[in-house]
């Protein structure tokens, strides 16, 4: 398994792909977080005559805003990994150079295996560098009173590699189902970019609390992150809330936290927990499906 791993990473070093993905993958995830960041002082000031945040005398200054330009980059530069998986696989079967790996390693299985533990690392590599240019661009970009905290930060990189790994092997999975990368890649960006915002802030809007929005794969993969954001903001309204002894309705709160998860990208997501798991869920189903159509695939 050893040898199969180091020849999968030699396989991918020798093409220009991961650099020529890494280097938009940083680019975005800056200029995104650079951006949302320097709205946050508008956003602040709009959120500043909420009944709940007037009601307890909570000054939006304290809140930690710059967690969304944050989660938001985080969130949109997921594109490349997804794009690195489904390319890993889907050309190497549409050009049949995968033929060789199959015939000489012990079993397909094996060869599958080792494929999926290269491109997980890969994963985490890319959600390293999205994770650290997003918080290089939102440090940059946000007034220091409005940065979450060490360990809120902690959490959302943590979501994010998650996310970046997961995303990989989803695109991998997908990349294997269909066999061509020109298809692959239509059928995921069509999916990311369009067809799964649209559905989640649509299901949001129909249904109570629009948890069905955060079992879809969009929802879950950016509910690691986002729902996160929208927590530690909910969470320090309702500290205050409970050190000014105000009596605030419940489902107001509640508004807020839905709202926030919007803000954050994330509609319908539940805890980053559970939003992790059932992405998870997603991401093994499509692998999983990928790797088995490949244990008969024919490659001559």
């Amino acid at each position: 398994m050893g040898n199969l791993i180091k020849a999968e990473f030699r396989k991918v070093l020798t093409t220009k792909l991961w650099w020529g993905l890494l280097i938009p993958t940083f680019v975005l995830s800056f200029a995104w977080s650079l951006g949302v960041g320097a709205l946050i002082d508008d956003v602040s000031s709009n959120v500043a005559d909420e009944p709940i945040l007037r009601q307890v005398g909570l000054n939006t200054s304290e809140l930690p805003w710059a967690i969304f330009a944050l989660t938001r980059s985080i969130n949109i530069a997921m594109i490349f990994p997804m794009i690195f998986g489904a390319l890993g696989l889907a050309t190497e079967l549409h050009r049949k150079t995968i033929t060789t790996s199959f015939l000489t390693a012990s079993s397909r299985s094996a060869l599958l295996t080792a494929k999926a533990i290269t491109y997980a690392l890969w994963g985490a590599i890319f959600g390293l560098v999205i994770t650290l240019s997003a918080s290089l661009g939102t440090v940059l970009a946000a007034d220091s009173s409005i940065l979450p905290g060490f360990g809120d930060w902690l959490l959302i990189v943590l979501a994010g590699l998650i996310a970046a790994v997961l995303w990989t092997l989803l695109g991998l999975g997908v990349g294997a189902l269909i066999g061509a990368p020109v298809g692959t890649l239509v059928l995921l960006l069509i999916y990311a970019l369009i067809i799964g915002p649209i559905a989640e802030l649509v299901i949001t809007g129909i249904s109570e609390g629009g948890i069905w929005a955060g079992l879809m794969p969009n929802g879950a993969g950016n509910g690691l992150t986002g729902s996160t954001a929208g927590q530690v903001i909910v969470d320090t309204v309702r500290t205050a809330i409970e050190n000014a002894n105000v009596m605030v309705n419940e489902s107001a709160v509640d508004a807020l936290e839905v709202a926030l998860r919007i803000a954050a990208g994330a509609p319908g997501a539940m805890v980053w927990w559970a939003s992790g798991l059932v992405f998870l869920a997603w991401s093994l189903a499509l692998f999983g499906a990928g790797m088995l159509r490949n244990q008969k695939r024919d490659i001559t």
